[in-house]
């Protein structure tokens, strides 16, 4: 006979601890979801993706063997405890932690499928070189640089621009 589905906790971690929190629920014997997010970045003039916690400071937890204790839980390094309201342990149903699961794993499909953060038709400003504080419409992405409609002496003009000198607008 199957067992019913076993809802997940809500687990608070220590601030920027989330992944260390992981790793030692999960050596606990604890099944451990972190949910991440993928972004486009722009450090140094340069468009990079990161990977992000999407709840900082949450991850949501479960017991990995019939019988096991939650009460480690709060001695574990990176925990801070499980949310509780009240005396009650907030918890998620598997249908909620798998549609987040499932946004998740689409917006890291689609900042995988996208060479720069910048779609056609979006508004963008040039932050650096040359041609800083112009503004234009984004006509097409290439890999590593962005042909974007400016007008230049009372014409509009695609000016080719590396991602890294672009910002929305």
């Amino acid at each position: 006979m199957p067992t019913p589905a076993q809802d997940w906790y809500v687990c608070q971690s220590k601030p920027r601890q989330e992944a260390k929190a992981e790793a030692r629920l999960n050596e606990q014997g604890y099944v451990v979801y972190l949910p991440m997010l993928v972004r486009w970045e722009r450090k140094k003039g340069a468009w990079s993706r990161t990977e992000q916690v999407m709840f900082p400071r949450y991850c949501f937890m479960r017991c990995g063997r019939d019988g096991q204790s939650i009460a480690p839980i709060r001695s574990t390094p990176g925990v801070l405890g499980l949310v509780r309201f009240g005396s009650e342990a907030a918890t998620l149903s598997d249908a909620t932690v798998e549609a987040i699961r499932e946004l998740a794993e689409q917006g890291g499909r689609e900042a995988a499928e996208k060479p720069a953060p910048f779609a056609v038709g979006m508004q963008v400003v040039v932050a650096d070189g040359p041609l800083k504080g112009l503004s234009g419409l984004v006509s097409n992405v290439a890999d590593e640089r962005v042909a974007v409609l400016l007008t230049l002496l009372g014409q509009e003009k695609p000016i080719m621009i590396p991602a890294g000198h672009l910002v929305a607008a």
